[in-house]
């Protein structure tokens, strides 16, 4: 098995061990599988919002954010009070999205795959990893035995990726519709499903990723859905050949994010690294930046011309000229930002490993205040 992770994984990884303690080792609880078992329901109100959450995103009016050991909360009220909500598993949550007000989808690691019906209050467990040891393996060897030959590498890896002890993780997850979505991940993982995630299929054949690299975001960017990732890796769907074809940037590192519209699209990664297409990724432009920290998520900002960034250092960008030219803002409390959204004309919400904040916008993408949510 390949042994290889992005540098912002392995920072992540590295402060969750060093901040969150060990509870079952702790107080001497026998082993629970994690995919057996309910998220804790103890937090309290504020004990909430100081959790260590990975995303989040909108599902109408509601606010959704996942976290570490299955954790969802939400809010109605803009951030200030949020509820936590039912989850049948204690792993990892990475990414969230949402289809319609009421219907999203959430992933995460041990290939866990949730789905909500009721605007994130309750969720479901569509897909784990001990169903991907079963069912993707299966796909390829079906395909093998009538005789496609061409499938023998991809069975190969989705071996490596769902046998022993590998908890292989969803670090990224979109639907197009309440039918049709797609889970990405690391090692080249991808699956698809086109009855609203009651069954996943294995699309390593249909992305042009040989070397089976770390697949780190997918997102809807104008007409196009994009998948980023690791070594400069952008990968567009074809509609034709029903396939994600690359097309990379001149950029070895990773891509945590990816952000546009029809007229522009924004790959970010290590050490402030952006870079700028207006032809779906034809050409690229390297693009200077205040931020010298990993981006680690991007959002569209007050329209079409708008974007905001987050680092790993605590530290925000903004640009109002479709991402040409970036300027700083500190955040009021930082930490390390892994995610942002948009709320309203004037706030955004910021999850990190050290909870949920909101910013108050106070200027027209300006300088940046804060709430502490409660």
């Amino acid at each position: 098995m390949k042994s290889k992770w992005s540098s912002f994984a392995v920072l992540t990884l590295a402060a969750i061990l060093l901040s969150e303690p060990d509870h079952a080792r702790a107080e001497g609880n026998p082993f629970q599988d994690p995919l057996d078992t309910p998220a804790i329901q103890e937090f309290g109100a504020r004990g909430i919002t100081q959790q260590s959450f990975m995303a989040i995103t909108q599902a109408g009016k509601r606010l959704i954010a996942v976290g570490l050991r299955g954790l969802v909360v939400f809010s109605d009220d803009s951030g200030r009070s949020w509820q936590q909500a039912r989850v049948p598993v204690q792993t990892d949550l990475v990414a969230v999205q949402f289809v319609t007000s009421r219907q999203g989808w959430a992933s995460g690691h041990d290939a866990v795959i949730l789905h909500t019906e009721d605007s994130g209050a309750t969720w479901t467990k569509q897909f784990d990893n001990r169903l991907a040891a079963v069912v993707l393996p299966a796909y390829y060897q079906r395909k093998i035995a009538a005789g496609d030959t061409s499938m023998e590498p991809f069975l190969k890896q989705v071996e490596l990726n769902t046998q022993g002890d590998t908890s292989l993780p969803f670090l990224g997850i979109h639907f197009t519709d309440l039918e049709h979505g797609i889970a990405v991940g690391s090692f080249g993982m991808i699956v698809a499903t086109s009855d609203g995630g009651r069954h996943w299929l294995p699309w390593l054949d249909r992305i042009n990723d040989k070397e089976f690299l770390n697949l780190n975001v997918i997102r809807k960017i104008g007409n196009d859905l994009v998948i980023a990732g690791e070594q400069g890796g952008v990968y567009r769907y074809d509609d034709k050949t029903g396939s994600f074809v690359a097309v990379p940037a001149p950029y070895k590192g990773s891509f945590f994010d990816i952000v546009g519209t029809d007229s522009f699209m924004l790959a970010v990664g290590l050490r402030g690294t952006i870079y700028r297409s207006e032809d779906s990724g034809k050409t690229w432009q390297h693009i200077d930046t205040p931020v010298k920290d990993t981006v680690t998520a991007a959002t569209l900002l007050g329209g079409s011309d708008g974007v905001v960034l987050v680092t790993a250092g605590g530290a925000l960008a903004i640009s109002n000229d479709r991402g040409v030219t970036f300027r700083a803002d500190e955040a009021s409390h930082p930490m390390l930002f892994t995610a942002v959204s948009v709320l309203g004309a004037d706030r955004l919400v910021l999850t990190g490993l050290r909870g949920i904040g909101v910013e108050q916008l106070t200027m027209r993408h300006a300088s940046v205040s804060h709430e502490v949510s409660q």
